[in-house]
């Protein structure tokens, strides 16, 4: 019976390992931090490119902070990183729930000319590219803030990556994001 356990044991040891491994392969950065928390309004990437030739009107509520860039870097890019939704959650102080933005489809497509002009709309990293960058910001608006604080919070990257046998391991990855209100 001790032997059996210990198979047991040393298979699932070898299956976290492995899990942890292919979870490694992505990571996720921003461009700065602390972002300031403005408070104005603003006009999303998604506004803007739904615009086209007419003047894009705000969409994004007051008090808002924004992620000049998001990077993806991955060390193997042998497969196609998928990326399904991102998601930003920080607790200010003196609020009993955290303020939580979530970007995906189309929000999240326009965030990257490409990625909003491709006929699927994907938030695709293509195979060969080491880094990847969004080229438009991700706002995050609506925060109420009547004292100046500074507050840290997750920025977590949902996604998966397909090999070309379309085999697909997902992904989940997090960096810190921390924003300032003056």
């Amino acid at each position: 019976m001790k032997k059996i356990m210990y198979v047991l044991l040393l298979l699932m040891s070898a299956n976290l390992v492995a899990c942890s491994q292919e979870d490694s392969n992505v990571e996720v950065s921003i461009t700065s931090s602390p972002l300031p928390l403005i408070p104005a309004t603003a006009i999303s990437c998604l506004a803007q490119e739904n615009a086209g030739d007419d003047v894009a009107t705000a969409d994004i509520s007051a008090s808002y902070f924004k992620v000049p860039t998001i990077t993806f870097n991955r060390k193997d890019t042998s497969k196609t990183l998928i990326i399904a939704f991102i998601r930003v959650s920080i607790q200010i102080p003196g609020s009993a729930t955290p303020v939580t933005c979530e970007y995906g489809g189309d929000q999240l497509a326009a965030l990257r000319t490409n990625w909003f002009s491709s006929d699927t709309k994907e938030a695709a990293v293509p195979i060969g590219e080491a880094s990847y960058a969004t080229t438009c910001p991700m706002y995050c608006g609506g925060i109420n803030a009547t004292n100046q604080f500074v507050a840290t919070g997750t920025m977590e990257v949902f996604g998966l990556e397909r090999d070309a046998n379309q085999d697909e391991t997902p992904v989940k990855v997090q960096t810190s994001i921390t924003i300032q209100s003056y």
